[in-house]
């Protein structure tokens, strides 16, 4: 079968784009003037769009000792998890856009100005150098046509690998908070395709690039063809969210509204686009060491169950299910057996064994004060531990009290705390868009279900149909399921995590709001109502990213829904509504930012 078949079917699904920017209206009618099934490409190239930042790399890196073996560490960047952004040899052969400069797309300084971090050619899993983040899947399975290929696609580690930079120097956190604008590259991805099909010299180059020994008049004349039905299948998908006004809040750095574009995959996508709902809550990357160990995962406590949450996070990065075909019915391009090593090396073989939270460098970023950190071990058992448990790695965290009695598997997790939202008081829509949204299941039979159903069903339907493929026996399913029971809920609270490493996850709360430790301890009134993310370079002070204006920066504007900086406060007011403390006085408040540090 065709490539272009297989283009057709993915990209009908939603697949990797989401692209729009502002081209002379030359190059608009043209495109229509050469080929009017492109016109809904034309009109997002229509809109405006983001400069991308001028970021540099640093050169001087160093990995945080967090338990893991180089070997572990490169196998998580480029293990594949079935996503698809294009065939790899057309990611890795085109040209960046020509208003932000000359070379390759995938040229590691080109990658890193939207935040992904460059990784070293491999042989056995990066051949051609990609960024952290980034695979090439060589047999990547279209459930749908049933065919394979050689795909580029990410894997989690895009979106959960850190790193914080300070005076020429950076540290790479494995499973940390990314700082990338993954809608950002989106665009520009659909900015580079739709400039290599309007340019007779682009497309020759490229051409010459994806077809080497095989081409010719007649090779590149069925290349562009087949790219103009990625466009135009894409594109569809695109010009849907903006024509239904759904691009609602940017995500901007470090953010993706995750919970909405799964949905929108699955449901949307996949099955009907009345199921598309607006990008309007846009959460941080969370940190995801130990959270194998946690009873619940997600902001909103949603998720028991590790093998439903990375078939969803799959999804949500555009894997493919099949959600139409009777006969292969949840078939998907996801491997199974990926996610659950991923997640094996995550958890080790005893509570907390695996990924561990990074460790203040005080070799990069500075001594720490134990007076200070004294004082802050009392305020945090006073004030942070009822919510947020007491240390990691202390005796306490063990005792009985914090973990669950066996279950029918005999395994215990650590009881995490949910916070209601009346409570909590912090921006609510992710928990608010999560507990309304409804979804048309069609063909599907299941008539119109809540989202935490509709994830629970559709997740647990993909791999259990990979395990009979696979022929894995049932009674080894509950491993490969994590020892949990596949609970979906949708409650209107925030889950409390514990808050090791918690200094190098910057800006916090769960939308990013606060940029650094000491306001999330302060006021809300001296809190930053705007500021810009998208640097890494780290400020050990206050405890978070530089913040100041810089082109192609986001600005992050809390007074927007969905970006509001308020709730987990401290201050002299009546508790509840946002307020979960006294206001601490400033002696008070460095003090625990530095305990923080510490942890």
């Amino acid at each position: 079968m065709k490539i272009s078949n297989i283009l057709l079917a993915t990209l009908s699904a939603g697949i990797f784009f989401t692209g729009c920017t502002k081209m002379q209206e030359k190059a608009v009618h043209e495109i229509e003037k050469v080929d009017s099934e492109l016109r809904p490409l034309a009109a997002l190239l229509k809109q405006n769009l983001e400069p991308v930042p001028d970021l540099k790399i640093v050169e001087d890196v160093r990995w945080a000792n967090q338990g893991w073996s180089a070997k572990e560490s490169e196998w998580f960047w480029h293990v594949p998890q079935g996503t698809i952004i294009m065939p790899y040899e057309w990611f890795i052969s085109l040209e960046q856009p020509s208003k932000d400069g000359k070379g390759l797309f995938i040229e590691p300084a080109y990658m890193a100005r939207y935040g992904f971090i460059p990784s070293a050619k491999n042989d056995s899993n990066n051949p051609d150098g990609l960024p952290i983040g980034f695979v090439k899947e060589e047999s990547f399975f279209d459930p749908i046509n049933n065919i394979t290929m050689p795909v580029a696609g990410l894997s989690c580690a895009a979106c959960h690998t850190g790193q914080i930079n300070y005076n020429g120097k950076g540290l790479l956190i494995d499973g940390g908070a990314a700082m990338i604008n993954v809608t950002l590259f989106q665009d520009k991805v659909t900015v580079t395709l739709a400039e290599t099909l309007l340019s007779t010299t682009k497309f020759d180059r490229f051409a010459k690039r994806v077809l080497k020994d095989a081409y010719s008049e007649g090779s590149k004349k069925e290349l562009k063809a087949k790219m103009k039905a990625f466009a135009k299948r894409s594109s569809a998908y695109s010009s849907a969210m903006i024509l239904k006004n759904l691009n609602v809040v940017k995500e901007g750095f470090g953010r993706v509204d995750a919970l909405t574009r799964i949905g929108n995959v699955v449901f949307g996508a996949g099955i009907n686009t009345e199921n598309l709902r607006p990008i309007s809550a846009p959460v941080s990357y969370p940190p995801i060491w130990s959270v194998p160990w946690f009873d619940w995962a997600q902001y909103n406590g949603s998720i028991r169950q590790p093998m439903v949450r990375n078939v969803g996070e799959a999804l949500g990065v555009q894997a493919i299910v099949n959600l139409v075909d009777k006969d292969r019915l949840f078939t998907s391009s996801i491997p199974v057996d990926n996610l659950k090593n991923i997640e094996d090396l995550l958890a080790g073989d005893e509570p907390f064994t695996g990924l561990q939270a990074p460790k203040w460098p005080e070799d990069i970023l500075g001594s720490l004060d134990k007076d200070k950190i004294k004082h802050g071990k009392k305020l945090y058992k006073k004030h942070c531990a009822s919510c947020h448990l007491p240390p990691m790695g202390s005796k306490e965290i063990m005792k009985a009290k914090h973990w669950e009695k066996p279950n029918k598997f005999g395994k215990s997790y650590l009881i995490t705390h949910n916070i209601p939202l009346e409570e909590i008081g912090t921006d609510g829509a992710e928990v608010t868009d999560f507990y309304n949204r409804r979804a048309h299941t069609d063909g599907l039979g299941l008539g119109t279900m809540n989202a935490n159903d509709g994830l629970r069903v559709v997740t647990e339907a993909v791999a259990q149909r990979w395990y009979k493929d696979n022929n894995i026996p049932q009674d080894q399913w509950a491993k490969w399921d994590g020892f949990r029971e596949n609970k979906v809920l949708r409650p209107l609270a925030y889950r409390a995590r514990p808050l090791n490493g918690i200094w190098s996850t910057p800006p916090f709360l769960h939308n990013g709001s606060v940029p650094n430790l000491y306001e999330l301890l302060s006021p809300f009134t001296e809190r930053s109502k705007e500021f810009y993310t998208g640097s890494k370079e780290f400020d050990p002070i206050f405890v978070g990213y530089q913040t100041t204006p810089f082109k192609g920066g986001f600005l992050m504007d809390t007074t927007l829904q969905g970006n509001g900086n308020s709730g987990h406060i401290f201050d002299d007011l009546p508790k509840g509504d946002g307020v979960i403390g006294p206001k601490l006085s400033k002696k008070e408040r460095w003090a625990l930012v530095e305990y923080l540090k510490s942890l």
